[in-house]
């Protein structure tokens, strides 16, 4: 196996040390950068080509899949692994959808990841047997909102965060209470978070 050159895009250095104590312990592994924002990743990526990109989805300044999408379109060879919290159904399929090798959870044991890289850097792919298996009838960007809400942010600081308008932030959590049948967010965030724990 030809040493593989890895950059990781996590914005929480706790994560990103322990993905890097694992890679330092295999010897065909190369750590080409680490990175907090998809901005200067895709500087650093101008020059140096990487073979795999460890990704979160929740970035300071983008949304990781649309990060996922990008690097299929520009970085073609780059094989991708998205390690995140996110074990809902709707997450990994749209991650699928955008070509991703392999999805990996935060609660995963991170000794999984070497096997992870060398599975997908032959051609596999991998989804974690952690991911829900309850498909919920809300959107990947529906589910994105929700998940902000759940981390304690307000309706405003969601809309500044994904950078739309409060309108579309209340129209789709509009949506997402009429069809779980809740009177109010509170309500919404409490059987989201029991429905992803079945």
């Amino acid at each position: 196996m030809e040493s593989v050159k890895i950059a990781i895009l996590e914005d929480h250095s706790v994560v990103t040390e322990g993905i890097i104590s694992i890679l330092k312990s295999n010897p065909f592994f190369s750590l080409a950068g680490e990175f907090r924002t998809a901005a200067d990743l895709f500087h650093f990526l101008e020059s140096s080509p990487v073979d795999l990109l460890v990704l979160d989805i929740d970035l300071p300044d983008r949304n990781g899949i649309d990060v996922l999408r990008e690097i299929k379109e520009k970085h073609q060879p780059t094989k991708v692994i998205i390690f995140s919290l996110h074990g809902s159904r709707v997450y990994v399929e749209d991650a699928l959808k955008a070509k991703a090798d392999g999805y990996m959870l935060k609660s995963d044991p991170i000794s999984q990841l070497p096997e992870v890289i060398g599975l997908v850097m032959k051609g596999g792919s991998f989804v974690s047997d952690g991911v829900s298996k309850v498909q919920l009838p809300f959107s990947a960007f529906q589910m994105e909102i929700l998940n902000l809400l759940v981390q304690g942010l307000s309706q405003n600081e969601v809309a500044d965060r994904i950078q739309k308008s409060r309108k579309t932030v209340e129209y789709h959590l509009n949506q997402m209470r009429t069809k779980f049948s809740c009177k109010n967010n509170n309500e919404l965030i409490s059987k989201y978070e029991k429905e992803i724990q079945k």
